[in-house]
């Protein structure tokens, strides 16, 4: 008996996620990132109010409202919107839509107290206040960033939990998207504290630092790991050589490298600090998208191979 092994499927780049998809990742890292480190680094007062409400707030809302609508949008028709929410024990995109919906309640009722409207501040007399300075406010705080650090996380575990294609099958790629979302979201942050007059403090470049090294580091990781393995092997040719500009000029080198080098400038000069956190966002915001978009674009499915058996002649 002699047995072949022949090739029943070649590798096949995936053809479902693309731009919209990528899309809906940046939005939701982003939304989720601002209102994280704002709350976090308790900074959220000095990034302006609007109608007595905080404004980075009403920001994280709106970017995460508008990814919700993309993902909508993505998913078609509306009962699958509906599956997509109903199975949070298997699916990672219905645990993300949850953490959407309970992030924008919690924190829109959060900071409802501080809704000032001419004289009138019709909700003052709820228990606690947009700061959450007593108990329950802080609990409800808590409850929200539990929630907008699901929605940064998610994203990347929809492509990493349970993939037929390798390349996305790392925990390299929910490190990346999140570390990339926070290093977007501390330059969105900065360019606000810069609009309202508020200086920007050395820890923000140090935290900018810090997200954008170990971004490196996880993108180095992941090129560098199981690269013969099939479907990744495919996935790293792509990157060689088609999108070789795009992911190593573009992400690597403009979108990770340079910003680093931003952020050590805002560490050594106070007086640079407004405009190299300007430049740290016009820096990462595009690479982060492109970023998410290279990584849907050289998804590969590997071969799928049998073994027959032929009969001795």
């Amino acid at each position: 008996m002699t047995l072949l092994e022949a090739p029943l499927i070649e590798p096949q780049v995936q053809q479902h996620w693309d731009a919209p998809h990528a899309t809906w990742f940046t939005l939701m890292g982003v939304g989720g990132g601002i209102f994280l480190l704002a709350r976090l680094l308790g900074i959220e007062r000095r990034l302006g109010l609007w109608l007595g409400l905080p404004v980075v707030d009403l920001v994280s809302f709106v970017v995460i409202g508008v990814g919700g609508l993309v993902l909508i949008w993505t998913l078609g028709r509306p009962l699958r919107v509906l599956l997509a929410v109903m199975k949070p024990g298997t699916s990672w995109i219905s645990r993300g839509a949850i953490a959407d919906f309970i992030f924008l309640i919690v924190g829109g009722v959060l900071i409802l107290p501080g809704l000032t409207l001419g004289a009138a501040t019709p909700f003052a007399w709820l228990p606690w206040d947009p700061w959450a300075s007593n108990a329950t406010g802080k609990a409800m705080e808590v409850l929200a960033l539990l929630s907008a650090a699901v929605v940064i996380f998610y994203a990347g575990q929809v492509l990493a939990d349970g993939t037929a294609i390798p390349y996305w099958r790392s925990p390299a790629i929910p490190i990346q998207f999140v570390l990339s979302s926070l290093a977007i979201s501390m330059g969105t942050v900065m360019l606000m504290e810069t609009l309202n007059g508020a200086p920007i403090g050395a820890s923000q470049f140090w935290l900018l630092l810090a997200f954008l090294v170990l971004l490196l580091i996880s993108i180095v990781w992941h090129l560098r790991t199981n690269t013969t393995t099939p479907g990744k092997a495919e996935s790293l040719e792509l990157l060689r050589g088609r999108f070789r500009g795009a992911f190593v000029g573009g992400v690597v080198a403009a979108g990770t490298i340079l910003p680093m080098l931003v952020a050590l400038v805002g560490l050594a000069s106070t007086a640079a600090r407004d405009a190299m956190g300007i430049v740290s966002l016009l820096c990462t915001l595009p690479a982060g998208f492109a970023l998410r978009l290279i990584t849907l674009r050289v998804g590969i499915y590997p071969s799928v191979r049998a073994v027959i058996r032929l009969p001795k002649l």
